[in-house]
């Protein structure tokens, strides 16, 4: 079956439409009745960015945000207002939500600078990120901030991604593939690196990096390729970064740059004398996150102790589903498919 066509919608802040390279530009908002426009053969991109080469660092002007929406409704305002002003453009590429999202999209297509792409149906998180770096790449940004729907931006955040890139390169460093916010989980009140804004004393290189809150290098997309679509959703970003460590990259954490962030549904229980998390996730969501692990070891050819962890976690996950769970039978049947499809090598958006 052929993709789903995905219709684009840009518009600089005076409203006025401008063309997307990945597509056909829609006249007037959704929903809205047409309005005049200029022919496309006229229509040029409109953004903020320096095009003098100058700035790669100075400022967001070199900085390409990538949202991804789904079923987010009103919430997304507030990861969009969070951004907006720290950085050049703002891509928000929609996993086909529905009408309340759908009517906030409108309302950001008329009124502010952004570029909309609206899938027909979910096409997961990979093809989503890859939509909207495509599009950022046709724009000739050399740094992309990659953000979940409910992220949300602390002030200066971007400001300090990029002074830490700049710093790093200053040192000579010419392998820096990302640089990532550090994330305080919402739920839970922590942060999930363990390492608070008041301890950094520079950037930090790390393994893995969550795809929310990351800017990303472009040139790196040259190299390694784009988010493995045959994820659908999660460890996206796990398989990004093994690629990207393989291929000689470093990854750097800066902890002074905060990013508010909502990891999973986190619940707070009890059991016995202890208090425990417990990460409420969609039946849909624990079949990804139980198929998912196995993709990747298979894929990078990790060995038996990382097996060993991955089924620790999963085993871990099961007992919570179990203790915790509102629907415990349902959580196990998807994930017991996730594991046979993961068995049988299939992969991609789940098939019902």
């Amino acid at each position: 079956m052929k993709n789903a066509q995905a219709k684009k919608v840009e518009w600089s802040r005076a409203s006025v439409p401008v063309k997307c390279n990945l597509g056909r530009a829609i006249e007037g908002h959704i929903g809205a009745p047409p309005r005049q426009t200029r022919p496309l053969d006229e229509i040029v991109v409109v953004h903020n960015a320096s095009t003098d080469g100058t700035t790669e660092f100075a400022d967001g002007a070199c900085v390409c945000a990538i949202i991804v929406t789904y079923n987010i409704g009103q919430a997304l305002r507030r990861c969009f207002d969070s951004i907006r002003d720290q950085v050049a453009h703002v891509i928000i590429v929609d996993n086909g939500s529905d009408e309340i999202t759908r009517g906030e999209l409108n309302k950001l297509a008329s009124a502010n600078s952004a570029t909309i792409i609206l899938n027909e149906r979910n096409e997961g998180i990979a093809r989503a990120l890859n939509q909207g770096v495509k599009c950022a790449l046709s724009k000739k940004y050399p740094w992309v901030l990659t953000l979940d729907h409910d992220s949300e931006a602390t002030p200066g955040m971007v400001e300090k991604l990029l002074r830490t890139a700049q710093l790093l390169h200053q040192g000579g460093r010419r392998d820096v593939a990302i640089v990532g916010a550090n994330h305080l989980d919402r739920n839970a009140g922590v942060f999930l690196t363990r390492l608070r804004p008041v301890d950094d004393s520079g950037p930090v290189e790390v393994e893995h990096q969550r795809t929310s809150g990351s800017l990303i290098n472009c040139d790196v997309f040259n190299k390694v390729g784009f988010f493995d679509e045959a994820l659908f959703m999660y460890y996206v970003d796990d398989d990004f970064c093994l690629r990207l460590r393989r291929a000689g990259f470093k990854l750097f954490l800066c902890p002074g740059a905060v990013l508010l962030h909502s990891e999973g549904s986190k619940q707070k229980r009890r059991f016995l004398w202890r208090k425990v998390f417990y990460d409420g996730y969609t039946k849909q969501a624990r079949y990804y996150l139980t198929r998912n692990p196995f993709y990747i070891l298979r894929k990078h050819h990790l060995g038996a102790h990382f097996y060993y962890a991955a089924t620790k976690r999963l085993l871990n996950d099961y007992v919570k589903v179990v203790l915790y769970d509102e629907a415990p039978v349902s959580q196990i049947l998807f994930g017991l498919r996730g594991l046979f499809d993961a068995l049988r090598n299939r992969y991609g958006p789940f098939n019902s």
